[in-house]
């Protein structure tokens, strides 16, 4: 015989816009700070913010990313224009004097929130978000590879920019796409706002310009992607 869950539960948890209030039904999760709602139902979601209401459809995957190294988290809607950051929230600072504690209560809600939503995150085992104020990228795992959705500055929703295998980047800029063959992470090199996808003398394979990120967030991406695309190779043979 199966059992259901049909209780509701209740959660809070300190962030740098106030308490984050988390009610997590049997067919429903609703989040509120500062004035803003997210309530997903079924396939639909609606967002409330400042007297505006705005409803979606759930056609895509929805995902909960946590950001490295920052500690947000946002909750992203895959629709036909690309991937769309519907709602997000920060940790209260470490600085604070109850930083740690609450930062440990923000992590654990993030995890319920997570497998609450968990079925709508289709074939999406993980994701992560990186950037800051100017806007922030995506990096999914698809299973088959990891995709980075990344838009242009102020401009509509983040699009596939790249997709990493292990041994190759494809790099997808606007019409044009170039395939990088790397088979070590240091053939992934942030120079200025670029980074490069570069053979093992230093050539030009492929390169992707994100002049919002912040230099380290640029290098945490940078070493992410090394890390996906990094060949272990072992080799065998007779003593």
């Amino acid at each position: 015989m199966a059992y259901r869950d049909d209780a509701v539960h209740r959660l809070e948890c300190p962030t740098d816009e106030g308490r984050l209030e988390v009610v997590l039904g049997a067919r429903d999760v609703r989040l509120t700070v500062a004035g803003r709602t997210l309530h997903v139902a079924g396939k639909a979601v609606t967002l409330t913010a400042t007297g505006r209401r705005e409803q979606l459809s759930i056609d895509g995957v929805l995902v909960c990313a946590r950001d490295v190294p920052h500690e947000d988290f946002g909750i992203w809607l895959e629709q036909p224009t690309g991937m769309r950051r519907i709602f997000g929230v920060a940790p209260v600072s470490l600085l604070e004097q109850e930083g740690l504690a609450a930062l440990a209560a923000f992590d654990r809600t993030f995890q319920r929130i997570r497998g609450a939503l968990a079925e709508l995150a289709g074939d999406v085992a993980k994701a992560i978000e990186i950037g800051g104020a100017l806007g922030k990228l995506l990096v999914a795992d698809r299973g088959d590879r990891h995709v980075v959705y990344m838009k242009r500055l102020f401009r509509g929703g983040a699009r596939v920019t790249l997709e990493i295998f292990p041994g190759r980047i494809v790099v997808h800029d606007g019409k044009r796409t170039q395939v990088a063959k790397l088979r070590s992470r240091y053939g992934v090199i942030v120079s200025g706002d670029f980074v490069r996808f570069a053979s093992p003398d230093g050539e030009d394979l492929a390169r992707v310009s994100i002049p919002w990120l912040s230099g380290e967030d640029r290098d945490e991406l940078a070493r992410r992607i090394g890390q996906l695309v990094e060949v272990n190779e072992v080799v065998s043979g007779r003593d």
